[in-house]
């Protein structure tokens, strides 16, 4: 892995893809439906394991069908009520909806296949232009993220900084943004690392030892410490 600790190049983020839903799963294994539904006060465990797992499937599913589109995961193309179960309101941020979220072995399978499919767009990306098929986005000064209302303009200006070689600010808006696809599966496995370590802390709390300690801490560099 990177210094940084976080993966980076091309070969570190598709193994990582590869690794994090056994190591999420690992860290899940054996806690009782009271403990995967834990929560606490601090900012790490306002969501419980369970939810942690939740947002995860979603965000990744999520993101790469942004990028390439439904039919590029390898979900029964005949049954499209599985995407319906996406929510995204002030009061439920960001995960599957009810008839869905405590399914564990469901929310594993479904943030599986989008980890594997993930790795391999990536592998795919290592060796073509990584600016290809960028992603716009267009916000105005009011706009804001999920149930945070952390100003979306602050939040992607962190992400460039993150991200100095996939986030860039596109000329032809005041607020606007764009992304490569390397960027943007970068910053999504990230996300996921700050997850999973979320749940590892859970299992401390609990007095319970991580599974995988030595996995990835995932984060944002000083726009996202995670000490």
């Amino acid at each position: 892995m990177s210094e940084s600790l976080y993966p980076v190049t091309p070969s570190e983020i598709a193994q990582v893809y590869r690794q994090i839903p056994a190591w999420t799963m690992g860290e899940l294994a054996g806690l009782s439906e009271a403990q995967l539904d834990r929560t606490g006060t601090e900012d790490w465990a306002r969501w419980s394991p369970r939810r942690q797992l939740s947002h995860m499937a979603y965000i990744t599913t999520r993101w790469f069908m942004v990028l390439y589109g439904a039919t590029s995961l390898p979900w029964p193309s005949v049954d499209m009520s599985q995407f319906g179960t996406f929510i995204n309101t002030r009061d439920d941020d960001r995960r599957f909806s009810l008839d869905r979220y405590s399914d564990i072995e469901w929310l594993h399978l479904r943030f599986s296949e989008a980890c594997d499919v993930a790795a391999t767009q990536v592998v795919k990306l290592e060796h073509e232009n990584s600016t290809k098929n960028e992603l716009l986005f267009v916000f105005t000064e009011s706009s804001v993220v999920g149930v945070s209302e952390e100003r979306s303009v602050d939040l992607w200006n962190r992400c460039m900084k993150c991200h100095p070689d996939g986030f860039t600010v596109d000329p032809e808006h005041e607020y606007g943004f764009r992304i490569s696809p390397l960027a943007t599966l970068r910053h999504v496995l990230w996300d996921d690392l700050i997850h999973l370590r979320s749940i590892g802390l859970h299992r401390k709390a609990l007095g319970l030892s991580p599974v995988y300690p030595d996995a990835p801490v995932g984060g944002y560099a000083s726009a996202y410490p995670v000490s």
